[in-house]
């Protein structure tokens, strides 16, 4: 399901996904040639598992199928988003803050999510087999406060440790693994691809478990500003369409896959592989969507983020104007009943009996 949230005082904006089926909606030369839009500007937090889809889109060529060309740029945090909103970007892959900029007011919405929770991995030092046994050592997160600590402090009261005997040390999640090396802290949350980091070193580190299910997070996704979805809306339709052909590759075509994660990550074949079998395939969404609940549980984050003084209350959804399965979607079978809810071929004729039919 998707959402329209109301801000106190301030305009409406849609917290949405728009599917690629709805993109698909109004485009009568579908079948003709392909509209050129030339090079379509991305600013990204950089190689990361969470912008996979769209490098596997350019690497692909599902880019030039679309009519454009992704041109690809790091930056990160509200510096991106920033960015973006002076024009210079189209859009961003760092959907996780365009998020937060939305709840704090600004003109961008998320238009589509491939990841929905945080990607957070806790590993120990040889001899620490469980989460009791975190008691009195030290730990190391990205900030006092944060997901990350929440996360293994909730999953420490699950298994019936003690967190308040644990020592939590802010380091940011880039530190983590070379201190755990070091010795200078006894765990540590590893985001992923870094715990080959450890894996790969002289020491023996043990996977403690992933954190993720008890860490909401908007860690995967696409979106843009109001202003490009109200003057370029091919432009959006393009680049929602590459986006669905890149996620659905990257999860039915491991062999496929690893090569470009291999060289996109800077990971060995064997990391890339043993990386798409413990972190993509598990944890990546099926769709391009995510439910009103996960949407309320990324806002509240958020709030907390921005110390609002109180949560933004989520608004009626209208799902006519953002499910829209008319006959055009039937122009392409397949891949966008993938982002409608279906998401293996070997469902596809159930998904076209469900979604696909004008």
């Amino acid at each position: 399901m998707t959402a329209v949230v109301a801000l106190p005082r301030r305009p409406l904006f849609w917290l949405s996904i728009w599917l690629a089926a709805s993109a698909l909606i109004g485009r009568p030369g579908l079948a003709g040639a392909v509209e050129q839009f030339g090079n379509i500007r991305f600013v990204t937090p950089g190689p990361t598992i969470t912008t996979l889809p769209m490098e596997v889109a350019r690497a692909r060529g599902f880019d030039k199928e679309e009519g454009f060309t992704a041109v690809f740029s790091a930056a990160t945090g509200s510096v991106a988003i920033k960015a973006m909103l002076a024009g210079d970007f189209d859009f961003t892959l760092a959907a996780g803050s365009a998020m937060t900029a939305a709840v704090s007011g600004a003109p961008v919405r998320v238009i589509y999510v491939h990841v929905a929770k945080s990607l957070y991995f806790l590993y120990a030092r040889e001899g620490i087999s469980d989460l009791k046994g975190l008691e009195g050592k030290r730990v190391g997160i990205d900030a006092i406060g944060g997901t990350q600590d929440l996360a293994v402090r909730q999953n420490m009261r699950l298994a019936g440790a003690d967190d308040a005997k644990t020592i939590f040390i802010a380091m940011g999640y880039q530190n983590t693994p070379p201190s755990m090396i070091a010795g200078a802290i006894d765990a540590g949350v590893i985001t992923p691809p870094k715990e080959f980091q450890l894996i790969n070193s002289p020491g023996k580190f043990v996977n403690l478990g992933f954190l993720g299910d008890l860490a909401p997070g908007l860690t995967g996704g696409v979106a843009t500003t109001e202003r490009m979805i109200r003057e370029h809306p091919d432009k959006v339709q393009a680049v929602l369409r590459a986006q669905v052909k890149g996620h659905r590759l990257l999860l039915e075509n491991r062999a496929g896959t690893i090569p470009i994660m291999s060289q996109f990550l800077g990971l060995s074949a064997r990391d890339a592989a043993q990386s798409y079998d413990t972190t993509v395939y598990p944890y990546f969404g099926r769709t391009g969507a995510v439910s009103l609940a996960q949407q309320e549980a990324f806002i509240a984050e958020a709030v907390k983020e921005l110390k609002l003084p109180r949560a933004p209350e989520p608004g009626k959804i209208s799902l006519s104007r953002i499910f829209r399965t008319s006959s055009n979607v039937r122009s392409r079978p397949g891949w966008e009943c993938f982002s409608a809810g279906c998401a293996w071929p070997d469902r596809l004729s159930r998904c076209q009996s469900l979604v696909c039919q004008g």
